[in-house]
């Protein structure tokens, strides 16, 4: 459908950076660039909005947010929630060759020599597993869009430091003998726990920019 690809179009070029916070879209532009009218733009722009990456403002134009960091919170917080969620649901239906592809994919996440964004990549495949297997449609909607959402207020660079990846690999190990023990439990735990520690470093990165810009302020 246009309005999935006008979606489509203006996230990726969100989240890849190449539209900075408070740009303004010019909707003519994505118009000509993706040969469809203004109006599945204007749908797919509405949707962004809901999700945190776009500001409207009637009568002024569209402009790429720049993040709150209440509003951060509260997403990765859902975001962590649902995660657990689907790893507790996910218990009933992991079968041996997924959890041998999540073994697989975290004995590549264990090489430091891989970059942030390598280990970025396999991080989101191992969850998916756990969403696919899940087996809950509404919810695995929902998490993707969150992520997405993750990937653009904290980058692989933030994220995965190499002090930072350590800890996030040793929860992986921990979510997935516990996935693999049937525990169901233990793993919604464990997985709630992983993503609420990842929001707060995204908190810590938003905490410190907010007091560079009161410094610059001062200054």
């Amino acid at each position: 459908m246009k309005i999935d690809q006008a979606y489509r179009y203006i996230k990726r070029q969100i989240i890849d950076g190449v539209w900075v916070p408070d740009t303004a879209i010019n909707v003519n532009e994505v118009s000509e660039h993706l040969n469809i009218s203004r109006t599945p733009i204007h749908k797919a722009m509405t949707k962004l909005s809901e999700e945190g990456f776009l500001s409207i403002i009637p009568q002024v134009g569209v402009f790429v947010k720049r993040p709150d960091m209440e509003e951060v919170m509260e997403r990765l917080l859902v975001c962590a929630t649902l995660d657990a969620l689907m790893t507790e649901h996910a218990i009933k239906n992991l079968n041996d060759e997924e959890l041998s592809q999540m073994y697989t994919i975290l004995t590549k996440m264990d090489n430091l020599e891989i970059s942030e964004e390598e280990y970025s990549l396999l991080n989101i495949e191992f969850h998916r597993i756990i969403y696919l297997a899940a087996k809950l449609p509404y919810t695995f909607t929902l998490a993707n869009q969150l992520w997405d959402y993750l990937n653009y207020v904290g980058n692989p660079a933030t994220l995965f430091s190499l002090d930072r990846r350590k800890q996030s690999q040793a929860e992986h190990w921990m979510i997935y003998f516990s996935l693999k023990d049937r525990d169901a439990k233990l793993a919604k735990k464990l997985m709630e726990k992983h993503l609420t520690r990842i929001a707060d470093s995204v908190s810590e990165k938003y905490q410190k920019m907010g007091l560079a810009q009161e410094v610059g302020n001062e200054i």
